[in-house]
């Protein structure tokens, strides 16, 4: 399938084909639109993206919250370069004078470069800055996706919710996941806060497609709710706290385990293929047994760990699945012709 950059197969080292992971929805997909809106299969891209997040947030980890780059003022730019980057373009109303922090200069600069290779035509994708960011350009032929994957009903298809995730993820999981001080790698820490933020924008977006999801097994039970403005309702409906407490699980799990080194001292010497595949089993058997561990021990730190489990759990819980929730339920409102309600988004302590 092919993936918002475009390629389609890429052969790996035996030589053998094998399918782009770039995207679940691009052109040459055997799936029809119903495979991809089912439950079943949404939940498979959602768990699949688990390892994205957990390791983007790994890579951030290694630094220290470096404050300076998320402050417009902070000097890293110079007057003239913190205004925009080069290849912006402005859409909406008159704003002069916009100074942007060192993240916000290379996250917009990275989103135009993207958008002019089509990665924001995909309805996966949502851009930060979606009033800067050029159209692809002409040589790219226009990417295909499935119709009527979303609804364009009251711009239901365009529910966006960036402007708070990246708020949030300033505030919150930055000091959550990284070390208070400044090590000078200014340009690494943003570099990971990009992957961080399109991982978790993915993430949180895809919420659209669950709404759509369960708004076609049942349209008519929520469109009563939302002609009554019951947002409690609309979430109860969406709401399957069995899933929520899997995904939690899951997440540590995944933290314990991808967060730690590979325990090389359990791989005894052996001589034979046989012998040293038995070998690698159980020292990988022993690694999952200690990230098991691990993640029922959430009391306490460890200091083998590159990320905290609890931390990794704490940002599922109190920002990725709430923030998807608001997105699907601001979906819903408009997919039934109603304006969305305000958002309820709190701010949560992540430590």
């Amino acid at each position: 399938m092919s993936s918002w950059y475009g390629g389609q197969s890429h052969r790996a080292f035996t030589g053998t084909t094998r399918r782009s992971q770039g995207s679940q929805l691009g052109a040459g997909a055997s799936k029809t639109t119903q495979d991809i809106l089912s439950l079943e299969s949404i939940r498979s891209s959602l768990i699949r993206q688990e390892e994205t997040i957990i390791f983007a947030l790994i890579e951030r980890a290694q630094f220290l919250t470096n404050d300076v780059v998320y402050r417009a003022e902070s000097g890293l730019l110079t007057e003239r370069t913190a205004e925009l980057p080069q290849g912006a373009v402005y859409r909406g109303a008159e704003e002069k004078g916009r100074k942007l922090s060192f993240m916000e200069y290379m996250l917009m600069g990275t989103e135009i470069l993207h958008s002019s290779v089509r990665r924001y035509t995909s309805p996966e994708e949502h851009a930060f800055f979606p009033d800067y960011i050029p159209d692809p350009i002409d040589e790219l032929a226009k990417l295909q996706y499935p119709d009527n994957l979303l609804s364009e009903e009251n711009g239901a298809a365009s529910c966006c919710i960036n402007d708070a995730l990246l708020k949030r993820y300033v505030d919150e999981v930055i000091p959550a996941v990284c070390e208070s001080g400044d090590d000078e790698q200014h340009g690494s820490s943003v570099l990971a806060d990009v992957n961080v933020l399109q991982a978790l924008s993915k993430r949180i977006h895809y919420g659209k497609f669950v709404a759509e999801s369960k708004y076609r097994s049942d349209p008519e039970g929520y469109q009563k709710l939302v002609d009554n403005n019951d947002v409690d309702g609309v979430m109860k409906l969406l709401t399957n706290a069995a899933v929520e407490k899997k995904v939690l699980k899951r997440a540590k799990m995944k933290c314990a385990t991808y967060g730690r080194e590979p325990l090389v001292d359990a791989l005894a010497e052996r001589e034979g293929e046989d012998d040293e595949l038995t070998a690698i089993v159980a020292a990988a058997a022993a690694a999952a047994a200690v990230a098991a561990v691990e993640t029922m021990n959430i009391a306490e730190k460890s200091n083998d760990l590159k990320l905290q489990p609890a931390v990794v759990e704490g940002i599922y819980r109190d920002l990725i699945i709430p923030l998807t929730k608001e997105i699907e339920v601001e979906y819903l409102f408009k997919r039934c012709g109603k304006d969305a309600p305000v958002r309820t988004s709190q701010i949560w302590n992540l430590r």
